[in-house]
């Protein structure tokens, strides 16, 4: 086979590759259209509670994966939230019921914000590619490649969020998963979020997305070292951007 020929031969495979991610992409997105219709009449809710997941998938005629994609869909947009152990709910998730997180964000500092980050999340990066299901890794890929996408900062900011809670949430400690949303409590306070989005320019969110794969391919090769790494690398230039906006 000539160089020239293997050459097409690999440019057609990646053309029917990413038709096959876009085929995918779509049912997922109407799979998640038909779940909101569900929610919004009630069909598929009962007491806040979304049902089980197996009877959800035999209602829809789709398999538990399909499912799960279009929950992580659902989930990165706010239209639900999960809690392992006591499973998918309609709405928004609580915030952390702790008094001293009560006016927090106007006593605090990003750079203190990004102190605590770099401290747990290097640590659940490393926990994360010991005990991340492919389900979990699956869908923090999916959240990855749509913030790779985004158009705007604010869509950038959400899917950014998504994968970054999907991950604590992948890690299976309570505490972890605790003090990780504590923290995110703060930093969805709209002026944290105002100074976020100012300080992501395009060519910094390519950048955070190649770290934000390099960290879910470290996680899929079960390399708790190279993980932690690459979400301590991640974080530093997130601070970088922060102290230059």
């Amino acid at each position: 086979m000539t160089p020239q020929k293997m050459g097409a031969d690999w440019f057609g495979i990646g053309i029917a590759i990413k038709r096959i991610t876009t085929m995918h992409d779509i049912a997922t997105q109407g799979l998640a259209e038909k779940l909101k219709a569900g929610f919004t009449d009630g069909s598929f809710v009962k007491d806040g509670r979304v049902i089980a997941e197996r009877h959800l998938a035999e209602k829809l005629d789709v398999g538990r994966r399909a499912l799960r994609k279009a929950f992580d869909l659902l989930e990165a947009e706010g239209i639900i939230w999960r809690r392992q152990g006591q499973g998918t709910f309609v709405g928004t998730p609580p915030t952390p019921r702790l008094r001293k997180l009560e006016g927090i964000a106007t006593k605090t500092s990003p750079f203190e914000i990004m102190e605590v980050r770099q401290e747990i999340e290097p640590s659940m990066a490393r926990f994360a590619a010991l005990r991340a299901s492919q389900g979990d890794i699956d869908a923090m890929r999916t959240m990855v490649e749509n913030a790779a996408r985004a158009t705007t900062q604010g869509e950038y900011e959400k899917w950014d969020a998504a994968f970054h809670q999907k991950l604590a949430e992948s890690v299976k400690n309570t505490l972890f998963l605790a003090v990780f949303e504590a923290v995110n409590a703060v930093r969805r306070d709209a002026a944290w979020a105002r100074m976020r989005e100012s300080s992501h320019s395009g060519s910094l969110i390519n950048d955070l997305s190649r770290q934000h794969r390099e960290i879910v391919d470290a996680i899929e090769q079960r390399d708790p070292k190279r993980a932690e790494d690459a979400m301590r690398r991640h974080l530093a230039q997130v601070e970088q951007a922060l102290k230059q906006s």
